[in-house]
């Protein structure tokens, strides 16, 4: 028996995830609330600050939103960048490098649109998935499915914050 939802169950899913897309990203924008600009661009996580952060987080996500969009139109997911042929430690550590490069020099608003819209790419191709993509490619484990908790990621960066927040004496 598939774990993979039916059509009605996948809108379902769909609606879910998209509401803890959005939870996820409400709270990632809290943690990095009511931070001073020199706060922002104070390194912290290795040698990157939240403005590395930002723009990791919005290459990732908007790498996903490709990824989506390719396998919607039948395709392999290839996200440029993310070189397939190295091991996936590797891969993930050259997109990362990446995707923070250059980040200090631009200016935190100009990284916020960023982020804003690759969240907002990455919704709407989620949003086409019921009625495009059948149900078993949905399933916990695929692709698919990974590429659409975009949420997941920025969970995973939440909790690093509000560390660093708290043992700078930072409050939000």
């Amino acid at each position: 028996m598939s774990d993979a939802p039916t059509s009605d169950a996948l809108r379902a899913q769909v609606d879910a995830l998209l509401e803890a897309n959005r939870a996820a990203r409400a709270e990632l924008l809290t943690a990095m609330d009511a931070l001073t600009a020199e706060q922002r661009r104070e390194p912290w996580f290795g040698t990157w600050s939240l403005h590395e952060i930002v723009a990791h987080i919005a290459e990732w996500q908007d790498g996903f939103a490709l990824g989506l969009e390719q396998i919607l139109a039948g395709e392999r997911p290839v996200i440029p960048g993310f070189d397939r042929t190295l091991d996936d430690g590797e891969a993930t550590d050259r997109f990362n490098a990446a995707a923070a490069a250059g980040a200090s020099e631009k200016s935190w608003e100009v990284l916020m649109r960023g982020l804003r819209a690759a969240r907002e790419r990455h919704e709407a191709v989620v949003g086409r998935i019921p009625g495009t993509l059948d149900p078993d490619r949905f399933a916990e484990g695929r692709t698919a499915r990974n590429l659409a908790d975009a949420g997941e990621h920025d969970r995973e960066h939440i909790g690093a914050i509000l560390e660093w927040r708290s043992s700078k004496g930072y409050r939000s």
